[in-house]
């Protein structure tokens, strides 16, 4: 009989396994808080919907997403996931790092161009109760949370190996040529000074074009995605550092903090102070999410 190693090595570079960083659930029904448009620069997220609906956003495309669906998020790509209703979706929630599958880059659970989101199908119910067998080890003794650990890369392996159906379909693609062009120039300066003249005359396009193309495939105007990104990365450096909400609104891109409370406070459903808290509360004050 072949050892652990010898299968480890064939699905894994060099046998590494990857790490369970965190496991958390959203509790369905409460008041909805946004987590705009960000990404993670060391780790992956796999999340299961356990109930509710709404959609997710990754990269240039948009998928339903409902209850017994995976939701994949490779390191690096820009993500966020979003209730259709005025209440949190419930899902588990789990990020890896050192992840290192054969023939894709590290800290990618699926290849980029395969979809994110995909139906477990007949296995939601198996699949549910291993995630909750892991929240349930994950904050215990030494031999718990080693229990975790391998039950978590068991949930990350068959993730990955989840078939891809008809169901699996993309309601909305904003990869037009331009689109990409001006999300591309917000993502590297949101936080500078923007204003739409700026990034029109960057592209060489009229103001009136840019607005209109980039709302009709997004749903947002320029401007407005350049906050929510600002409030993306905002939630990230509450949740992975000690810097004050005042430091960090400076990081951001602004300089009056009320104003960014309050940006903050309307986007979010919370102040970033009670943000922050929140989160650590319900990880035992770990900070891993960058």
């Amino acid at each position: 009989m072949k050892d652990i190693q010898t299968f480890s090595d064939r699905v894994f570079e060099s046998g590494v396994l990857p790490v369970l960083v965190n496991a958390n659930r959203q509790d369905y029904g409460k008041a909805k808080h946004d987590r705009p448009m960000h990404g993670h620069d060391s780790m992956c997220e796999l999340l299961l919907c356990y109930r509710g609906f709404g959609t997710y956003n990754v990269n240039d495309f948009s998928y339903m997403i409902q209850e017994g669906d995976f939701i994949y998020y490779n390191c690096g790509e820009l993500h966020e996931v979003v209730s259709n209703t005025d209440v949190e979706i419930g899902t588990y929630c789990f990020g890896f790092s050192n992840v290192q599958f054969r023939g894709l880059p590290v800290n990618h659970c699926i290849p980029s161009s395969s979809p994110h989101v995909r139906a477990s199908q007949v296995q939601f119910p198996f699949l549910r109760n291993l995630a909750e067998q892991i929240l349930a080890l994950n904050d215990g003794t030494p031999p718990q949370q080693l229990t975790a650990q391998t039950l978590g890369i068991s949930l990350l392996m068959l993730a990955a190996q989840m078939p891809v159906t008809q169901q699996d379909s993309v309601v909305r693609s904003s990869a037009s040529l331009l689109t990409r062009r001006i999300k591309d120039y917000i993502d590297a300066h949101y936080t500078e000074p923007l204003k739409l003249e700026d990034i029109a005359a960057a592209l060489g396009c009229s103001v009136p074009y840019l607005a209109h193309t980039f709302k009709d495939a997004t749903g947002y105007s320029p401007i407005q995605y350049a906050i929510r990104r600002r409030i993306g990365l905002a939630q990230t450096l509450l949740i992975s550092t000690d810097h004050s909400a005042t430091r960090i609104a400076t990081m951001v891109g602004y300089d009056n903090t009320n104003y960014f409370n309050s940006l903050f406070t309307r986007i979010v459903g919370t102040t970033p102070i009670q943000y922050r808290k929140k989160y650590l509360e319900a990880l035992c004050g770990e900070r891993n999410q960058m």
